[in-house]
């Protein structure tokens, strides 16, 4: 005796589920109707609504287009201070990098130039001692620039602010 399979058929709760795709598309199209119902906004980029205004109005808005502009400028002056800080600080690097070269051989010379074991260590603690202090200073300088890079990129912004809040 054998027991014959049943197949297995989709249920009409299966078959009745909606469609994701649409269900993702009805907020879409709501919004598009929305959209195609209001007011065309015409060149001067104030709505026909904008026009109804009271006298009143009118400072507030064009304080905030002020102050829009001042922002504009504020971001303008920042980059340009900060780009110009780059400069400056990449310039020390290399700077320092291409000094700290020399130093090394430098330092390699006056131990090899030495024939005497003493007087080549004496060579090479000085040549040492100048590098590092070369070296040192170079780099507090570096640091030095970045930090001022730093503050004079930010104080476009800040005065921004600043003029915002009085």
């Amino acid at each position: 005796m054998t027991e014959t399979r049943k197949t297995r058929t989709r249920s009409a709760k299966s078959a009745a589920k909606p469609d994701l795709v649409e269900m993702a598309a009805e907020p879409v199209a709501k919004a598009s109707e929305i959209v195609q119902a209001a007011e065309p906004v015409p060149a001067d980029g104030l709505p026909a609504a904008a026009e109804s205004r009271t006298k009143d109005d009118e400072p507030f808005v064009v304080s905030f287009r002020d102050q829009g502009e001042v922002f504009r400028q504020a971001v303008r002056e920042t980059v340009a201070a900060s780009a110009k800080g780059a400069l400056e600080v990449n310039g020390k690097i290399i700077q320092a990098l291409q000094t700290q070269g020399h130093a090394a051989l430098d330092l390699w010379r006056a131990a090899i130039d030495n024939p005497r074991l003493p007087d080549g260590l004496n060579a090479q603690t000085g040549a040492a001692r100048q590098a590092f202090e070369t070296t040192s200073s170079q780099w507090k300088d570096v640091a030095e620039t970045t930090a001022r890079w730093m503050t004079k990129s930010v104080e476009p912004l800040q005065s921004a602010f600043l003029r915002q809040t009085r």
